[in-house]
């Protein structure tokens, strides 16, 4: 065996993890253990008598003279070579070469121990390279990234878990003192550029190495606090919106995000990121502003439409009051003054005078630009006190009306004004429209039901000539109109009005005409009236 020890040492060989290779000076490999034929592909029998440089080509040969001189200057060489196996992959082995010498002290053989680190190395560079694109991200994004250290805040919970503390939301919330204790336990341990930008900081050191309390206004505790009940229950991430405050007591509308990974959760590490949405929530104001705008607008509008029938509205009482407190007159001048008479007509001056206020009022609430306050509601109240606004209105166009309210609809939470807005704006586009066409036999179907998937819906449908093909997708979009002097933000305003209720409205061509319906969700609980 050629000197090696016999086939008992080479049993011993094969017990080793790692490979072992002797070779001779000249290259010839004298012995292959079998960790050697697993971790290149060549059996003993193929490297025996083979030279090792040729078996397993090395990727930078020239590099080998000047190993072999340092391994026989010192006896001894250590290090990495990069090797090709037998199906032409090339291996990082980590291996470590010393010189056998004879009793004269005269080189006889190299013994070579190696180790495959190839899939080591890779992981390794994976890890770089994750660590490079982690670090690049965190720089570079227009998004502040906090590094924060929550071991001591987990320290802080096991007095709690002995305690049998078990809604830990409800503990902290009546202890916003010690919430801020665990917000100065939380070690920030790195902020990228973004950070120092969006809370004003001149430099890193103003934020690392520091707790978190300053930028959380007490308000906004529960939400620091449900991301810490997120960290304990594991969750993936959290997010939620909210507001921080920066170095100079700014306040910030932000986009606060929590997340964690399997190795950064064992190490009591999170990385928090904080997105500036003050100019989208800014935006968003400005936009329902406008909204509201439009909307009053068009309810200015709609009461200029229907100036005439506010106006009979209004003399009908009116000229009552003045016929009843003639009569009363009357009745009190005689010789013989009928006060039971004078009574009677005293009442229903009261009572025309109630009416007249109460037209006043609704007018005035159509008008007002008022804030849109919930109320609780019943859609067939609305409905009724709508069409008795409008009565005057359709009988003058020839419009006859039916309502029609299923049993037990549930009540609603909404604004009176806004809804009656859309009815209203449904019904006047309803009569304009069998009016410019010249429909003889008008009539306006109202229907409100409680639909099996729950809530509550009203169907407005004419007997007009239905709605055009060519305006079926578009009809809610602003400035879309069929009529000639219309402006086209009616439609657009009512699915505002109804969204912002939580609801959908749609159109479509019904039995005999255009057919609008709108649903509204239930309150909870769904009371019934």
């Amino acid at each position: 065996m050629d000197g090696t020890g016999g086939d008992g040492a080479l049993e011993i060989l094969d017990l080793v993890h790692d490979s072992i290779i002797i070779r001779a000076l000249d290259g010839t490999i004298l012995q292959w253990n079998a960790a050697a034929e697993a971790q290149y592909g060549w059996s003993r029998a193929e490297a025996l008598t083979r030279r090792l440089d040729e078996l397993l080509p090395c990727r930078s040969p020239e590099h080998l003279e000047q190993i072999k001189a340092e391994l026989f200057s010192h006896g001894v060489w250590a290090g990495e070579l990069v090797r090709r196996d037998r199906h032409g992959r090339d291996r990082r082995i980590e291996v470590r070469w010393s010189i056998e010498r004879g009793e004269d002290g005269t080189p006889r053989r190299i013994i070579e121990t190696g180790r495959d680190v190839t899939e080591q190395h890779a992981n390794e560079e994976a890890v770089r390279l994750s660590e490079y694109r982690f670090r690049n991200l965190f720089e570079a994004m227009a998004v502040s990234f906090w590094e924060i250290d929550f071991n001591a805040v987990g320290a802080m919970f096991l007095p709690l878990r002995d305690q049998g503390v078990a809604d830990l939301r409800s503990y902290l919330a009546t202890r916003p003192a010690f919430v801020r204790e665990m917000m100065e336990a939380t070690r920030v341990l790195d902020v990228n550029a973004k950070t120092l930008e969006m809370f004003g900081a001149a430099a890193k050191d103003e934020i690392v190495g520091h707790g978190t309390a300053r930028y959380w206004p007490e308000e906004n505790y529960p939400v620091f606090v449900d991301s810490l009940v997120a960290t304990l229950e594991k969750q993936p991430s959290f997010v939620r919106e909210t507001a921080l405050i920066d170095h100079h007591g700014n306040r910030l509308d932000v986009m606060f995000t929590v997340a964690w990974s399997p190795d950064t959760r064992k190490r009591g590490v999170v990385t928090l990121g904080v997105l500036d949405i003050t100019d989208r929530l800014n935006a968003e104001r400005r936009l329902q502003q406008i909204q509201a705008d439009y909307i009053h607008a068009a309810r200015v509008a709609t009461l200029g439409e229907l100036t005439a029938s506010i106006a009979h509205e209004v003399n009908q009482p009116l000229a009552a009051i003045a016929t009843n407190g003639e009569a009363s007159l009357r009745w009190l001048s005689r010789a013989e003054p009928n006060v039971g008479e004078a009574r009677e007509l005293a009442s229903r001056m009261v009572a025309d005078a109630r009416r007249a206020a109460d037209v006043i009022r609704h007018i005035r609430s159509m008008a007002t630009r008022q804030s849109a306050g919930r109320e609780r509601l019943a859609v067939g109240d609305v409905i009724a006190e709508t069409l008795d606004f409008l009565r005057r209105d359709l009988h003058a166009h020839d419009v006859r009306v039916t309502f029609d309210a299923a049993p037990r609809i549930p009540l609603i939470d909404g604004n009176r004004t806004e809804l009656q807005q859309v009815l209203i704006n449904l019904a006047v586009n309803a009569q304009q429209a069998m009016g410019q066409h010249g429909v003889q036999d008008r009539r306006l179907t109202i229907r409100a039901t409680a639909p099996a998937g729950g809530g509550v819906a009203v169907e407005i449908e004419d007997s007009g000539p239905g709605i055009p093909p060519d305006l079926a997708d578009r009809l809610f979009d602003s400035f879309v109109t069929t009529k000639p002097n219309g402006l086209g933000i009616g439609l657009s305003i009512c699915r505002t009005i109804i969204e912002a209720h939580g609801g959908h409205i749609a159109a479509d061509n019904g039995r005999t005409g255009a057919r609008f319906t709108f649903t509204l969700p239930a309150a909870e609980p769904p009371f019934l009236p």
